[in-house]
């Protein structure tokens, strides 16, 4: 149940085969090699290249057969010459001519011995995520006289807790998990007989029957199949018949794991919510947020009406002035953010009476409003939107009255907030009827924020 499109050689059989009669072959019993000296100047056996095609399926499908998004090896029969974590590599299969090593020649792929013992090769690969696969590609780059002849693939939608039963039973299963495969080793016929009634204890479904492989030169190394009926699984099971090398394998699909992940995910910790001194909106909870909300006073500090992010104290990750765009934050590199500071406490310690760290550090950023709050502040919202592992410890603003210029250095600040928790991806909302904000009255020009003793916020703004 595929489509196959792959670049083949035109026929298997080879001119030279033509001199034997079939009793003489039959006497002989000696293979035709696919390949003699002459055919290296043949096109279609052009060796392949240490780059790999662009796949057809990379702009529809994620490849959960990747190591770096998480697909394991959890056994394999043999990884003499090369091992079976190789085939999730993502780079591009790559071949060096002269380098050999004890085992003979260094293959990027899982390359099997020549097998000597009864049955096939096979191993069992974990994919990066439980999904849904709507297609298969097999590259044998390199892999000319030792390629797989046929290969199959076996899927299975396996739960966490069989997966760990599972591993318990296959042999070095852990150590595998822990340090990878090794080159020059192979399971002992009674190690695989273990891990083949390991696998009855789960069901198995056809992914890939059985198909038949093409060497691995430029124009044969890739293969293709469009899987007409998809399977949904976690685990896969490939089969070698019977034993020989593939530099990659990739399985293509659709994730079914966000769900998981969004019902399964621990709540953020909030380290502040809604009380007495402000009112804290998670933006996961809503789509209207206060700022998006209709209020009796403008903001005052806004781009729209000209505020400035005047200076700060580090920019490491983005400027002040972002901190008075009128939208939501769109990501966590639209706002200010620092650097985490290089001579922060090695240990943290809070202040028993405040319950804050108890450190100096702090980061600034002084901000001018556009129009000047003349009767004081009304309102103030500090967003840490999208900041949900690099959010501050603690702010404090301050505010000050200066309508001359930007030249605040000898001015009195005095506090609008006091330092007070932050929560990840939340507006804090402080309100001067509810006698949230200090000094409420007094006409301000600027702000200054402070972030304890790092980190990002999303927006600050001020209303008046």
């Amino acid at each position: 149940m595929y489509i196959q499109k792959t670049y083949s050689m035109a026929s298997n059989t080879h001119p030279d085969e033509k001199m034997y009669s079939q009793e003489t072959m039959k006497g002989l019993a000696h293979s035709v090699s696919i390949t003699s000296v002459a055919d290296y100047n043949n096109a279609q056996f052009a060796p392949a290249k240490n780059v790999a095609p662009k796949s057809p399926f990379e702009d529809h499908y994620i490849n959960l057969c990747s190591a770096s998004a998480g697909a394991k090896t959890l056994f394999a029969t043999d990884d003499w010459f090369a091992t079976a974590d190789n085939l999730l590599k993502d780079s591009p299969p790559n071949f060096d001519e002269e380098a050999f090593c004890e085992q003979g020649k260094v293959m990027d792929g899982w390359e099997t011995r020549r097998r000597r013992e009864a049955g096939h090769d096979w191993c069992l690969i974990h994919l990066s995520n439980r999904a849904q696969i709507y297609a298969v590609e097999i590259d044998t780059a390199h892999f000319t006289g030792n390629h797989v002849p046929n290969l199959s693939i076996d899927v299975c939608d396996i739960s966490d807790q069989d997966l760990s039963s599972l591993v318990q039973k296959l042999p070095h299963a852990f150590e595998r998990l822990l340090h990878g495969g090794i080159q020059g080793s192979g399971s002992t016929p009674v190690e695989v007989q273990q891990a083949v009634e390991a696998c009855t204890s789960v069901e198995w479904q056809p992914l890939l029957p059985t198909v038949s492989l093409s060497p691995g030169y430029e124009p044969s190394r890739m293969h293709y199949f469009n899987l007409n009926e998809t399977k949904t699984g976690s685990l896969i099971r490939l089969s070698y018949f019977p034993d020989g090398g593939v530099a990659r394998l990739k399985l293509w699909g659709v994730s079914l794991d966000d769900d998981y992940i969004k019902t399964s995910k621990k709540p953020q910790y909030m380290p502040i919510q809604t009380g007495e001194v402000c009112t804290v909106v998670k933006h996961s909870s809503t789509d209207m947020p206060p700022s998006r909300l209709e209020y009796e006073y403008e903001e005052l500090s806004s781009l729209d009406l000209g505020g400035v992010g005047v200076s700060c104290s580090n920019k490491h990750y983005g400027e002040p002035w972002r901190l008075l765009q009128k939208t939501l934050g769109k990501d966590m590199g639209d706002g200010w953010e620092t650097a985490r500071h290089p001579n922060r406490p090695s240990i943290l310690i809070k202040d028993p009476k405040t319950q804050l760290i108890d450190s100096p550090l702090m980061d600034w950023a002084i901000l001018k409003f556009g129009q000047v709050a003349t009767n004081g502040v009304a309102r103030v919202i500090l967003d840490t939107k999208h900041f949900r592992g690099n959010y501050p410890e603690s702010v404090m603003l301050e505010g000050c009255y200066c309508p001359v210029d930007n030249d605040v250095d000898g001015v009195e600040w005095f506090s609008l907030v006091a330092r007070t928790r932050m929560s990840p991806d939340s507006e804090h909302v402080f309100e001067r009827k509810q006698d949230q904000l200090l000094n409420a009255t007094h006409p301000v020009t600027h702000v200054r924020l402070s972030t304890y003793p790092d980190g990002g916020v999303s927006r600050v703004r001020v209303y008046g």
